[in-house]
């Protein structure tokens, strides 16, 4: 089979993205198991999108070069991480229009096709404990809390950070969704803070976002939850209990700069319950 040569665009853990039509590009996968959550993906993108949401139109997925790709409408536009990069200034703007976009994503209500959010939170910890066998107590402790927790019926991106929201012409588009599922908001909101709280900046982020990063993290996570309840309530003890079983879903990613916080957090929470 002969390789098919595309311009690569960008890049992230999960996927390449390269140059396929005028209007579209190609999101190859590296893992071929990602194969299964392509047509998950694009309900949730066009579930989005038809109800006048900020996500691309999803038109089709493909093999190439023997790896699992989905076609996805062209954006032109930086990412927020990207532009926060090259105009520090806004940082000012970046926290509302991230609250804003997420809330109006949470509007959705999630297709048929998208797994239930709570089950994939339940494999992926499940997977994790049984590979951890040291950490038994706390998956059966993290497991408890997440059996509590409700379920919801909205779409939940899954990954929202401002390296997957991209500003075009037409307003904030939200990328790379493998991750959505139907569920409660509030889970997907404690991930973005849990983010804010722990996640590196990313290797390859413009110097000057790596300098200003803790004080822009800071200013951008107050207002993106303020922006967020000025469209929707959010209810601060459900918060925090979905900071549990989030965390230890983050965990099971293995993430290394990151495992010793998470563990950490989450003995901590086991203490006080």
């Amino acid at each position: 089979m002969v390789a098919v040569q595309r311009r690569k665009i960008a890049e992230g853990r999960e996927a390449e993205v390269f140059e396929y039509d005028a209007g579209s590009v190609l999101r190859l996968f590296r893992d071929e198991r990602m194969a299964a959550s392509l047509e998950r993906e694009a309900a949730a993108m066009n579930a989005v999108r038809a109800a006048g949401g900020p996500a691309p139109h999803a038109r089709g997925t493909v093999r190439e070069n023997d790896r699992p790709g989905l076609i996805i409408e062209r954006l032109d536009g930086p990412d927020m991480l990207t532009l926060l990069g090259k105009k520090p200034w806004y940082t000012f703007s970046a926290g509302r229009i991230l609250g804003e976009t997420h809330a109006a994503l949470h509007e959705v209500v999630a297709p048929p096709e998208l797994p239930l959010q709570k089950e994939r939170f339940r494999r992926r910890i499940e997977t994790a404990a049984a590979e951890s066998p040291e950490h038994a107590r706390l998956g059966e402790f993290v497991l408890r809390a997440l059996d509590a927790l409700p379920q919801g019926d909205r779409i939940c991106h899954g990954d929202y950070h401002p390296g997957n929201v991209l500003i075009t012409a037409d307003g904030p588009r939200v990328i790379d969704w493998p991750n959505s599922t139907k569920g409660d908001p509030h889970a997907d909101v404690a991930r973005v803070l849990l983010t804010f709280d722990i996640a590196s900046v990313p290797p390859g982020a413009p110097t000057l976002v790596r300098r200003l990063e803790k004080l822009a993290r800071r200013f951008i996570r107050s207002r993106y939850v303020a922006a967020y309840r000025r469209t929707r309530p959010l209810d601060d003890a459900l918060l925090a209990r979905w900071r549990i079983p989030v965390a230890a879903d983050r965990l099971a990613e293995g993430i290394e700069d990151e495992t010793d916080k998470l563990l950490s957090m989450l003995y901590e929470a086991m203490r006080a319950g």
